[in-house]
């Protein structure tokens, strides 16, 4: 399995950072021809997409990732078809509702009227990604490495012109970037479909419908409270401040994505096999040394993005955002936690697909909470403090259900050690270090990650020192 594992991981691996490349390359063009209340518009507007795909397809793909895996079923086929025609099926019946109440709806969840045009694109953003990402995943199920690479490399690349070119020709920035996106992920989508034609003309069935709602229905209110919990922060913060705040926390969060990097393509790989390999003696201390390696890699991550916090914001975007650059530490650390829960896959081998609406709810709970009492007293760091809360919330809660389920063999003082070392690095490097792009500062902090890298990833680096160079 760590063979398959790996293997599958470098593949996917190259695609995230390729997506990567391509986000840090948008990052800038973007703020510079956007203001912060035009960024906010934009990504607000892509979270509700991102909220609102949970319930147009009733998180059926996860149902076909659970049942098309399972080879002792002959009639697995039939589920990747029956998905397709249902995702049609529901994205024709969004677009006509968007057209119609679209707006509405939107200035009611926001406060804010930014058109109807702006809505109904978004509208179709949403059809188009995720019909791309239901293909993406039967790709990934089948282990079509190349396939997927080649795929998502395109989509990648058509999304990224079509918004650049979007922002560029327009003086509506905000709509024509979500429209050449659209544009962009229609292209990739006819030419996916005609490569698995064959698997997806294997009909529909009505049983196999029912079975996958039967499982993934209870996952809709889970996957909303989990999103919820990561993007309330930023609705609240709407609410008390305006689009420009939203705009300043959104490129925060964009810079502190890049703390994802350190599961790359493992995030993707590592649940299909798994679910394939979950039985054999090894896998549970393989999945536990794993959780450890990639913890310390995230660590080392978000200590770097905290550390030159000042300096990335100077260089993505110009001083209108520059005070986006103290929210990155609490945002960069978040992501983290809500990308390394899928070590623990507890829940997905043993099918109790209710039992992650706990987790869900606990940090939706939090993040509520918080973000009402915290962003009303201290504005865009209390929504990175919120955000944060939540995602320690659902991290932890996860992580026991989980070991509950399925145990995995975890150093937790050495990770508890790790990270108390991490704060006390990135306080030093955030409080004790003036920021600013000169050769000074930067050794300075260079050497102080570096020194941390040693120390914090001391038995990795003997390790792999006696295995090849000892």
């Amino acid at each position: 399995m760590k063979i398959n594992l790996l293997r599958g991981s470098f593949t996917y691996g190259a695609v995230t950072i390729f997506s990567r490349i391509a986000a840090v390359i948008l990052i800038p063009i973007l703020t510079r021809l956007m203001t912060p209340d035009e960024y906010g518009a934009l990504n607000m507007a892509l979270t509700i997409v991102t909220l609102v795909t949970l319930v147009v397809t009733l998180e059926v793909a996860q149902a076909v990732t659970l049942y098309f895996t399972d080879r002792n079923r002959t009639d697995r086929d039939l589920y990747p078809g029956t998905a397709f025609r249902f995702y049609l099926a529901m994205y024709l019946l969004y677009l006509a509702i968007a057209f119609l109440f679209g707006p509405m709806i939107f200035k009611m969840i926001t406060g804010e009227d930014i058109g109807n045009a702006i809505v109904i694109n978004a509208a179709l953003l949403l059809a188009t990604n995720g019909i791309f990402f239901l293909i993406q995943n039967q790709l990934r199920l089948e282990f079509k490495t190349r396939e997927y690479a080649a795929l998502t490399f395109g989509y990648v690349l058509l999304i990224s012109s079509g918004a650049i070119i979007g922002a560029m020709i327009s003086d509506r920035p905000a709509e024509a970037v979500i429209l050449g996106q659209a544009t962009g992920a229609a292209v990739i989508d006819i030419i996916a479909v005609a490569m698995l034609w064959r698997r997806f003309s294997s009909g529909f069935s009505f049983k196999k419908l029912r079975e996958m709602l039967r499982f993934s229905l209870a996952l809709v209110p889970s996957g909303l409270l989990l999103l919820g919990g990561q993007q309330v922060p930023k609705f609240i913060l709407g609410m008390y401040g305006d689009l420009e705040d939203v705009g300043i926390y959104g490129l925060a969060y964009q810079i502190a994505g890049f703390s994802a990097l350190a599961v790359l393509g493992v995030q993707t790989a590592i649940t299909p096999s798994v679910l394939a390999n979950h039985e054999e003696a090894g896998t549970p201390k393989m999945l536990g040394k794993l959780f450890e390696g990639f913890t310390i890699v995230a660590l080392l991550l978000c200590s770097f993005l905290s550390i030159f916090a000042h300096e990335l914001v100077m260089v993505f975007s110009t001083s209108s955002y520059a005070r986006a650059a103290h929210f990155v530490p609490f945002l960069a650390f978040a992501i983290a936690l809500n990308n390394l829960y899928i070590f623990f896959p507890g829940k997905i081998i043993r099918g109790k697909s209710a039992a992650q609406l706990v987790a869900s709810a606990g940090s939706f709970v939090v993040a509520l909470a918080a973000g009402l009492v915290f962003i009303k007293l201290d504005g865009l760091r209390g929504a990175t403090v919120a955000t944060l809360l939540a995602a320690a919330t659902f991290f932890f809660i996860w992580c026991y259900i989980s070991q509950r389920l399925y145990h995995l063999p975890v150093n937790w003082l050495k990770l508890f050690l790790a990270i108390v070392l991490t704060a006390a690095v990135c306080a030093i490097g955030i409080i004790l270090v003036p920021p600013g792009i000169t050769f000074k500062i930067v050794f300075i902090k260079c050497g102080l990650l570096i020194l941390f890298a040693c120390s914090i990833g001391w038995n990795y680096i003997s390790a792999w020192w006696k295995r090849y160079l000892g």
